[in-house]
């Protein structure tokens, strides 16, 4: 037998760790000019704060002014290693919004219903009216289009367009992510996977902690 799912996930968390101690940190720093000291490389991704260990590459995170907890979960240390590591020194963004599809060379939308985030999809749905105040929580900049529609840092160089649809009478509640067409010259396509993971077990907590505050 192989080894289980779980294990393998661990494997590939561990693997980027070990490319990004094996980079010029200095160089790193530098390219998307970022804070550091000797101790840690420091990175804003959504609306929390990261630092990630220059010798072991143990990774911690906050929220606001907070204490720093653990933050070596699979999406966001995938997602992290790889802007710090793979993105190119020219990347720049063109300021033009397409699906994840395009992204890959594919021409379908970049609606996430009846997919793998089903789930997620129908969290957000359930606090929906919750929604337009935690995207701007998250520093999001309101859009035309959308019930609502956010344009959201992933960091500080790279956005995400947040576009949600309510349901009506033929159409369940919809989530469209919309990326800068040079999104790939931060991450690899198939991390923009794990991001978009990451990015709506985020929005899920928030939304809850707003709903339930409201209670």
């Amino acid at each position: 037998m192989g080894q289980p799912r779980w294990n393998n996930y661990a494997i590939a968390a561990e693997q980027a760790k070990k490319l990004f101690l094996s980079y010029d940190q200095e160089r790193i720093i530098k390219k998307r000019n970022l804070r550091a000291d000797g101790d840690y490389l420091y990175i804003r991704f959504l609306d929390l704060d990261y630092r990630v260990h220059r010798r072991t590459a143990n990774v911690e995170k906050r929220e606001g002014d907070g204490p720093y907890t653990d933050g070596n979960g699979f999406n966001e240390v995938m997602t992290l290693f790889d802007v710090l590591c793979w993105s190119g020194e020219d990347a720049r963004l063109s300021g033009e919004w397409v699906t994840l599809s395009a992204l890959g060379g594919g021409v379908h939308g970049g609606a996430l219903a009846g997919s793998m985030y089903q789930e997620e999809i129908a969290g957000i749905a359930r606090c929906e009216d919750r929604l337009a105040p935690v995207l701007e929580g998250m520093g999001g900049r309101r859009m035309e289009k959308g019930e609502p529609g956010y344009v959201i840092p992933v960091f500080d160089f790279l956005p995400v367009y947040v576009q949600y649809w309510r349901a009506d009478e033929e159409f369940p509640p919809q989530l469209n992510l919309l990326w800068d067409r040079n999104t790939t010259q931060f991450l690899h396509y198939e991390t923009v996977y794990y991001l978009t993971q990451f990015l709506l077990q985020r929005l899920t907590v928030l939304l809850e902690r707003e709903d339930g505050a409201q209670q």
